[in-house]
C-alpha cells in the first residue's frame, strides 16, 4: 500500500517527524510511507491563490496518488500549528485531494496527554467540507512525553507503546482498503436530455444548457455573455472540456478564475441530479487524463517569448508575419495579462482624424498653461521639442474650435506627465529616445493593429483616465479583450505556439546567448523551450505587495492589504529571470495607482468607466476635492488624502459615453448593490449617505462650470457633459496599485541592458517588465500604445540580430 505522511510543523526539530520516520521504518513490509515535508508551503491567503505553485501542486498529486495518508500533529495552544492549518486550507480552496482519502491521525507532545486536544481539532478541520477526508475513527495514537520515547537510533523504546502503535496501523491499513472501496468509480446513470440551469459567475448569473445520454455528459453550453470577456475565456473551454473528457467533476478550478470555475462545475452538478443521478459519484472519480499529464516536454522553435499578455501576443504576431516560428510561453491558464484587463482606449496623435472633432471647453486653457510653462523647469534633451510645440499651440489658438493634437505635444505630455519627484526628493523623468519612439511610432501601431484584424471606433475620440488628452483610438469590442482575441487568433492560425499553464523558472544560455527557456508545467512537468532569442514581456509587479513595498520610493506608505487591478500572475517574474543573468534596473521605485477602482476587488470592469471630462469625483461629504482631468498619481493621492472612498458621479447622457459596460451589465450592478442609480440627485445621496442639500449645490456648482468652461475650483482641465438628465448614477471608487514604472532597462531597440551597460546577447524586452520609459507617473492609454510599439521592434531586433 501506498502511503503519504505529512509533517504537520515546520520546525527543524520535531519529534513528530521523527515518529513518522520510524513508522517508515518499522511498517516498511506493510506499506510504503513517503513522508512530506510542510517547511516551504507559503501562509494561506485567498487573495494571493498559490494553489498552482509548485510545492501546494506536489502535495495534491502526491495526496492523489497515495492510498491512503497519515498526519502527524503537534499541539500549540491547543490546536494544530498554524503552517499545518495553510496547507489544508490549500488543499481545500480550489482543489480538494483529501476528499474521501483514508487519514490517519497520530501525535507527539511533550505532555503526557500527547496532542490530544490538537488531534481533535485536526479531526473537525478534516470533516469539513471542502476537506471531507475520510478519517479512521477511534484508535488515536498519542505519544506523549515524547522527550524520553526515542533511543539514540530514533527508535521508540517502549514495547507496550509500540503493540499499539501496530494496533493503529495495521488497523489503518484494513480501513483504507475498504475506504478506498467507497471511492470506486459508482455507476451513473441519466434520464436523457438537455438541463437547462442557471448558476453563479464572476459577474452574476451563469445561464448554462448541459446535454445528458443515458451514461454520458456529451456537451456543455455557457452563455458567458455577462462575463468579462478574455479573463474567464479559458474557464468555459477547460472546465467543459475536462468534465467531458474524464466524465468527473473532480475538475481545478482555474486560477484566477475560481467564482467562474467552480459556477460551472456547480451548474452541471445540477444538471446531474435534475437527471436523476448523484453529482457526488462524478466528484470521487479521477480527474480527466490531460489534466493528470506530467510527462517533461522540449519544444524547439526560432523566438521565444514569455509572457502572453498584449506585448508577447504581438512580439509572436510580428515574427509570424515575418515566417519565423515562434512560441509563446505564459504561466497563467489564459493569455492576456493586464492587456486583457485595459479599458481599451490606446494613444496616439492622428491629427488628421482628430481635427474633425469639436474642441471641449477648457482645452484651450489647458495648452496655454502648457505654453507657458518656464522653458527652465524643462530638461535640456526636451528644450527643443517643447519650443517647437509653443510655436504649433501659438498657430491652433487662433482659431481653437478643433482638437489640436501633434507627436510633439504627445511627447512633451509623456515626458511632463512622468516626471516626478521620489520621497527623497530626486527628480526622475522619462528616457528621451525611448519617449521618441514611442510618440513617433504611436499611429503606426494603431495601424498595424488594425491590419492584423483589430476594429476601431472612427466617429469618437476618446480618453481613458489620466491621459491628459484625447488621442485614445478605442476598440469596437469593449476593454482590452478587442487586442488580445484577435491577436491569440493570428498567432494560433499562422503557426504559433502558445504554452499556458507554464512558468518560466530559467533562462538557458549558449555561447553566451540568451536562446531558451526552462520552466514548468501546470502538473510539475520539466518544460523546455529552445530558440535563438528570448523576449520577455511578463508585465510588471503590481501584484507582489512584498516587492512594490521593497522598491517603493514615491509613495508614503502601501499598505499590506492594497488591492490591484493587476493580474494575480504580474508579480514581477521578467525582472528577476533579467536580473539573473546581470540585467540592469531602472525606476524600481515608482509604481501607480489607479484612483477609480473598485473599492473591494481593484478591477475597472464595475460601475461607469466614462472619460474624464466627464468626470464628477465627490467624497464621501458630497464635495469635488480635485481637478478630474489630473494625472492617475494626483487623483489617487487626493483620494487618498480624502479617505480613500469617493463616488463617480453621472447621469444618463454621461452613462452613454461609458466605455466598459453594457445595460444588462448595470442593472446587475444595481441590484447587486455595487452601482446607485436614482431618479434624482437627493434620493442618490441618501443611497450612498450623503447629504443631499450638499451632492445637489455641488452638482449645480459643476454644471455651471460647464457652461462657462471654466471651474474657480479646482481649475478642470476640460469639460463635456452636465449632470442633468435622469436617472443619475454614483459608483463608488478607491485607488488601487495599477501599473509599476520600473523594470529591465532597455534601449531603443528593445534589448536587455547589463549592468555594465552592455546589451545582453539575445535577451530583449517590452512591456511592463520594462523601465525607462514612463518614470515616475504613465500617462493613461499609454501602455497599450507601448506594448504594440516595443513588442514589435524587439521581435524586428530578434530577427535581424539572431533569427536572419
Amino acid at each position: 500500500m501506498k502511503l503519504v505522511a505529512i509533517v504537520g510543523t515546520n520546525a527543524k526539530k520535531s519529534y513528530n517527524r521523527l515518529l513518522l520516520q520510524y513508522m517508515a521504518r518499522h511498517f516498511a513490509k506493510k506499506a510504503d510511507i513517503e513522508i512530506l515535508e510542510i517547511t516551504d508551503v507559503p501562509m494561506f491567503n485567498e487573495t494571493d491563490d498559490q494553489t498552482e505553485s509548485a510545492i501546494i501542486q506536489e502535495f495534491n498529486s502526491k495526496i492523489t496518488e497515495a492510498d491512503g495518508v497519515i498526519i502527524a500533529t503537534p499541539e500549540h495552544n491547543h490546536t494544530i500549528p498554524s503552517s499545518l492549518n495553510s496547507l489544508l486550507e490549500w488543499l481545500s480552496f480550489n482543489i480538494h485531494p483529501l476528499a474521501g482519502k483514508p487519514t490517519m491521525i497520530v501525535g507527539a507532545s511533550y505532555d503526557i496527554q500527547g496532542s490530544s486536544r490538537a488531534q481533535l481539532h485536526l479531526r473537525q478541520i478534516l470533516d469539513a467540507p471542502g476537506v471531507n477526508a475520510t478519517v479512521m475513527p477511534g484508535s488515536e495514537f498519542l505519544l506523549g512525553r515524547v522527550q524520553t520515547a526515542f533511543d539514540e537510533n530514533g527508535d521508540l523504546k517502549d514495547q507496550g507503546t509500540i503493540d499499539f502503535l501496530e494496533s493503529c496501523f495495521f488497523r489503518f491499513l484494513r480501513f483504507a482498503t475498504i475506504a478506498n472501496q467507497l471511492n470506486e468509480p459508482e455507476e451513473v446513470r441519466f434520464e436523457p436530455g438537455t438541463y437547462q440551469v442557471t448558476t453563479v459567475g464572476h459577474n452574476g448569473d451563469l445561464p448554462m444548457s448541459v446535454t445528458l445520454s443515458e451514461e454520458r455528459i456529451e456537451a456543455i453550453d455557457i452563455d458567458s455573455s455577462g462575463e468579462t470577456g478574455g479573463i474567464a475565456d479559458v474557464v468555459f473551454t477547460r472546465i467543459p472540456s475536462e468534465i467531458i473528457e474524464g466524465q468527473t467533476l473532480n475538475v481545478d478550478a482555474v486560477s484566477g478564475a475560481s467564482v467562474t470555475s467552480n459556477g460551472v462545475i456547480d451548474g452541471v452538478a445540477r444538471a446531474v441530479r435534475q437527471a436523476g443521478a448523484n453529482p457526488d459519484a462524478l466528484r470521487s472519480r479521477p480527474k480527466a487524463p490531460s489534466a493528470l499529464d506530467k510527462e517533461d516536454k522540449t519544444y524547439n522553435t526560432e523566438l521565444v517569448v514569455v509572457g502572453g499578455g498584449g506585448a508577447g501576443l504581438a512580439a509572436a504576431a510580428r515574427a509570424l508575419q515575418a515566417g519565423k516560428q515562434v512560441v509563446v510561453v505564459e504561466k497563467f491558464p489564459s493569455v492576456g495579462g493586464n492587456t486583457v484587463r485595459a479599458g481599451g482606449p490606446m494613444n496616439a496623435p492622428d491629427p488628421a482624424w482628430q481635427n474633425t472633432f469639436a474642441a471641449n471647453p477648457g482645452e484651450a486653457n489647458t495648452l496655454q498653461e502648457l505654453h507657458d510653462i518656464d522653458e527652465a523647469t524643462i530638461d535640456p534633451e526636451f528644450i527643443d521639442d517643447f519650443r517647437a510645440l509653443k510655436v504649433e499651440i501659438e498657430e491652433y489658438l487662433k482659431n481653437p474650435t478643433y482638437l489640436f493634437d501633434s507627436k510633439l505635444l504627445y511627447r512633451i505630455q509623456t515626458y511632463l506627465g512622468g516626471k516626478r519627484k521620489d520621497l527623497k526628493g530626486n527628480e526622475i523623468h522619462g528616457n528621451y529616445q525611448l519617449i521618441s519612439i514611442l510618440t513617433e511610432r504611436a499611429l503606426e501601431s494603431v495601424r498595424w493593429l488594425e491590419n492584423i484584424g483589430v476594429e476601431f471606433v472612427r466617429d469618437e475620440v476618446t480618453m481613458p483616465v489620466g491621459a491628459l488628452w484625447r488621442r485614445g483610438h478605442k476598440p469596437k469590442v469593449p476593454m482590452g479583450v478587442a487586442f488580445i482575441s484577435v491577436l491569440k487568433d493570428f498567432v494560433l492560425k499562422n503557426g504559433g505556439i502558445i504554452l499556458t499553464d507554464t512558468q518560466v523558472k530559467e533562462l538557458l544560455i549558449t555561447d553566451d546567448i540568451v536562446t531558451g527557456v526552462k520552466g514548468t508545467g501546470r502538473n510539475g512537468q520539466t518544460i523546455t523551450v529552445n530558440g535563438k532569442a528570448v523576449i520577455l514581456t511578463t508585465g510588471g509587479f503590481g501584484a507582489n505587495t512584498k516587492m512594490l513595498q521593497q522598491y517603493n520610493t514615491y509613495w508614503s506608505e502601501i499598505d499590506d492589504d492594497i488591492a490591484t487591478s493587476n493580474t494575480p500572475a504580474a508579480t514581477g517574474d521578467g525582472i528577476l529571470l533579467g536580473q539573473s543573468v546581470g540585467a540592469d534596473l531602472v525606476g524600481m521605485g515608482f509604481s501607480q495607482m489607479m484612483p477609480v477602482s473598485d473599492p473591494v476587488t481593484g478591477a475597472l470592469f464595475s460601475g461607469l468607466q466614462v472619460p474624464p471630462a466627464n468626470f464628477i469625483m465627490v467624497n464621501t461629504k458630497g464635495k469635488r476635492f480635485v481637478d478630474e482631468y489630473g494625472s492617475r498619481d494626483q487623483l489617487s493621492q487626493a483620494a487618498i488624502d480624502n479617505g480613500g472612498l469617493f463616488y463617480l458621479i453621472a447621469d444618463e447622457n454621461i452613462k452613454e459615453t461609458a466605455y466598459n459596460t453594457s445595460q444588462e451589465k448595470i442593472d446587475a450592478q444595481v441590484e447587486a448593490g455595487t452601482l446607485f442609480r436614482a431618479d434624482t440627485l437627493e434620493e442618490l445621496a441618501e443611497q450612498i449617505n450623503i447629504d443631499p442639500a450638499i451632492l445637489v449645490e455641488t452638482i449645480t456648482n459643476y454644471n455651471s462650470y460647464v457652461d462657462a468652461g471654466h471651474d474657480p475650483e479646482f481649475d478642470k482641465g476640460a469639460f463635456d457633459l452636465k449632470v442633468e438628465k435622469a436617472p443619475f448614477y454614483a459608483t463608488p471608487r478607491k485607488p488601487a496599485v495599477h501599473h509599476t514604472m520600473g523594470g529591465l532597462k532597455i534601449d531603443t531597440k528593445a534589448h536587455v541592458i547589463n549592468e555594465n551597460g552592455k546589451t545582453i546577447k539575445g535577451l530583449f524586452a517590452a512591456g511592463e517588465v520594462a523601465g525607462g520609459l514612463h518614470a515616475g507617473n504613465r500617462l493613461g492609454g499609454n501602455s497599450l500604445t507601448d506594448i504594440f510599439t516595443f513588442g514589435r521592434i524587439a521581435t524586428d531586433t530578434a530577427i535581424v540580430e539572431y533569427l536572419g
